[in-house]
């Protein structure tokens, strides 16, 4: 428990007040203490002086003897005593245990009566008389304080008055410093509305005015400091860049509300085991060790979507105003959809480059071959008769190859130039059930299930509904040549908002093969391909049908597991269906 500066300042002054009147005290009673003591001392002595010239005067008989006796008993004297051949004849002492022997041979060593009484003794010869007096200190001591008696009482008033000095003095002094106090702790709690009143016109009235001021100041510095601090705060809660800031040691301080989202997302690294965190830390240290910004893109899994994320991630030094590092801020984005956009416009322009490149070499390459087929029918025609059957196979496996080749050709030209859509309301699930017809044949023979799902009543696009067809015939196409005999091949269809805007998802969803994760980049480029029969142009043409009718296209794949295709189709929304051309 902290002692109060009241009862600092009491005991000190007290102390000082009391103490010369304490000695002063002591001493004047010391001193009266003396004077009363040696005048009890002469008055003693000339007491017995004067019984001693008395006996001399005296007849000496023995009537004399008891006049004296009686007149000495007369005096009613305290420790006064006779002694006559070593005995009393005479004791007035009030302590028994002083004795003849005690008086006369051994008062001195006995220090218990020696610093207590002194004694005077006179001797009258002729008698063989001891007469002396005890005087006792202690009654000396009762003497002297009741001389000093009323010096007594005024000493004691004096430090009653003292004291309540004191506690004045400690009040003017203290109370200013208790408001004082007071107003520290309404700070410290943040309440600047009580005032500090001292009604002083002294030092201690200054510095409560001085206070105030102070006050004032720090309360409108606080809350300055608090709308910058909720500002900042503001722009870290609501901005959608994550931040992260350390200290020098890399020990994480401080984050906001998008940096917990986007850590909280259930991703992890391409490396195994490894969370966005870490990551994140990892880059972190870097940047404490090189002392230099890093700046890099890192790509992690979603666990929930199967979709790759992209988090764009900085971290450089953060320094003091003096210049000092003090830590490390890290900011990161998730620019995923940033990066889908640039691989599709990447894919768009490899695909007009390459298709450019593939008109081109179709037409130089679909001349010649007009010219060999036809120089092989007239060869067969002419030489039927001398050929026999090896030869005339021979032909007909030349006449097929270049039919193959031209076949070929064309689907380059239709890849690389394309009809351009002829946009209409197109029931989907119409064109999706003439797409299965028209592959049961392929379905039958490989046993495949075929699972329809529709979680809507049927929805009406704005799409060619040609190349609709086209896309489902080659999408039902690669899905069952992915599949053994006896795969299952599920088809959804549903509505779904995407950028804000809302699509009828198709899904194609098979359990096949699967693609490797680093081939679904590559499944849209033209003459990629995994089967050996394949021309690699069946997802090309997919792809930029659906890009042409303003739809978009995802692909989801686990090697062994399977594939899953989502078509995104524009839905129809008009209010006049017979203002536009239905086609059922």
């Amino acid at each position: 428990m902290k002692i109060s500066i009241k009862k600092k300042i009491i005991g000190p002054l007290l102390f000082l007040m009391i103490m010369p009147i304490i000695a002063l005290s002591l001493l004047s009673y010391w001193n009266n203490y003396k004077l009363i003591n040696n005048y009890e001392v002469a008055e003693v002595n000339n007491e017995l002086n004067d019984l001693i010239v008395l006996l001399n005067s005296v007849e000496k008989n023995h009537y004399s003897k008891e006049f004296m006796i009686n007149y000495i008993k007369s005096l009613n004297k305290n420790n006064m005593f006779i002694i006559e051949n070593g005995k009393f004849i005479y004791n007035s002492i009030g302590n028994e245990s002083i004795n003849e022997d005690k008086i006369l041979n051994g008062i001195w060593k006995d220090k218990r009566i020696s610093n207590r009484y002194i004694l005077n003794y006179r001797v009258y010869h002729q008698w063989n008389w001891k007469i002396g007096h005890l005087i006792d200190k202690k009654e000396t001591s009762y003497n002297t304080l009741s001389t000093n008696g009323n010096m007594l009482v005024l000493i004691i008033l004096f430090v009653l008055f003292s004291l309540e000095a004191i506690i004045l003095i400690t009040d003017n002094i203290s109370k200013p410093i208790g408001i004082l106090l007071n107003g520290y702790r309404d700070i410290i709690s943040g309440d600047f509305k009580n005032e500090i009143d001292i009604k002083r016109e002294d030092e201690l009235g200054l510095l409560g005015y001085a206070f105030n001021d102070m006050k004032n100041e720090i309360a409108n510095r606080t809350n300055k400091f608090i709308q910058m601090k909720n500002f900042n705060e503001d722009i870290l809660r609501s901005i959608s860049t994550g931040i992260i800031t350390t200290n020098i040691d890399g020990k994480v301080m401080k984050y906001n509300e998008a940096a917990v989202h986007m850590i909280e997302r259930e991703i992890e690294s391409c490396e195994p085991n490894i969370g966005i965190i870490r990551v994140i830390l990892r880059q972190i240290m870097s940047t404490l060790q090189r002392e230099e910004t890093i700046n890099r893109v890192e790509n992690f899994q979603s666990k929930e979507e199967g979709k790759d994320i992209y988090l764009d991630i900085t971290t450089s030094l953060m320094k003091n105003i003096k210049g000092e590092k003090i830590g490390v801020i890290c900011s990161f984005n998730d620019i995923s959809s940033r990066k889908r956009i640039e691989d599709k416009i990447d894919r768009i322009n490899r695909l007009a480059s390459l298709g450019q490149l593939t008109a081109g070499l179709a037409h130089e390459i679909r001349n010649p071959l007009s010219g060999m087929k036809m120089s092989s029918q007239v060869l067969k025609n002419r030489l039927y008769e001398y050929l026999n059957d090896t030869d005339k196979k021979l032909f007909d496996a030349n006449i097929n190859e270049i039919d193959r080749l031209n076949g070929l050709i064309t689907d380059l030209l239709d890849f690389a130039r394309p009809h351009l859509p002829r946009f209409q309301v197109v029931k989907v699930h119409n064109v999706l059930d003439h797409a299965l017809q028209f592959s049961n044949k392929i379905i039958c023979e490989k046993k495949i299930a075929v699972l329809k799902e529709e979680k809507s009543e049927p929805i009406l696009a704005y799409f060619d509904k040609g190349q609709l067809a086209q896309i489902f015939l080659n999408i039902i196409g690669n899905a069952v040549k992915s599949m053994n005999k006896g795969g299952t091949l599920k088809i959804t269809m549903g509505k779904s908002e995407r950028i804000k805007k809302e699509y009828i998802l198709i899904g194609f969803e098979d359990n096949g093969c699967g693609i490797e994760k680093e081939n679904i980049t590559k499944i849209f480029d033209p003459f990629y391909t995994t089967y050996e029969s394949g021309t690699g142009l069946g997802l090309s043409v997919v792809h930029k049908l659906i890009i042409a009718n303003n739809g978009e296209i995802e692909v989801e794949s686990k090697i062994h597991v399977g594939t899953k295709i989502k078509l995104y189709i524009p839905i129809y929304k008009g209010d006049n269906y017979e203002k536009e051309s239905i086609d059922y």
